[in-house]
């Protein structure tokens, strides 16, 4: 059977969703507080850059007829981010939504109360940093629709991004 781009990437991507879902489900038993980390965002950006990346260059080994165009390497990079990030952001809903919404409220305060504390070290006016806990507290960035938006932005910066990779990776038309 002939290995083709999607079998390729595919795994790699479910790999993503696996390792991010891991990194959701230890922060959640262990401390809540680690979502407000930023090093939690990189480290989550990291696992799904670096695995969309080795897709790639499976993809490219894989012996066809054709050579690896441009928009073979972007597909085989968006397939990574597109099922990593949705096995994340639905275990990410059903932990904050089904198993412990009241989890979620301590998120929002925690983050609430980190952003106060980054503003107020950056000297940000208190009028500012008023507007800017009062945004975070009235919305719910665990809600269903929020998680989706949120999904669909990530999406589209990783895509971004893709576009890069797939520029470094693609070998031009031979026939061109």
């Amino acid at each position: 059977m002939e290995k083709t781009l999607k079998s390729v990437a595919v795994p790699y991507g479910v790999y993503a969703g696996l390792a991010l879902s891991i990194v959701t489900v230890i922060a959640y038993a262990f401390s809540l507080e680690l979502f407000t980390k930023w090093w939690l965002g990189v480290s989550n950006f990291l696992i799904v850059l670096v695995l969309a990346i080795f897709a790639v260059l499976a993809a490219k080994k894989i012996k066809t007829n054709d050579y690896f165009s441009f928009k073979k390497a972007f597909t085989a990079y968006f397939i990574v981010p597109a099922i990593g990030l949705l096995i994340a952001v639905l275990v990410s809903i059903l932990i904050f939504n089904v198993v412990d919404p009241d989890a979620a409220l301590t998120v929002t305060e925690m983050t609430a109360e980190t952003t106060r504390n980054m503003m107020e070290n950056f000297n940000v006016p208190q009028a500012d940093i008023d507007k800017a806990i009062a945004d975070i507290q009235s919305s719910n960035q665990f809600s269903f629709l929020n998680q989706l938006k949120a999904y669909v932005f990530q999406l589209a910066f990783f895509s971004a991004i893709g576009l890069i990779v797939a520029l470094i990776f693609r070998e031009k038309n031979p026939n061109a």
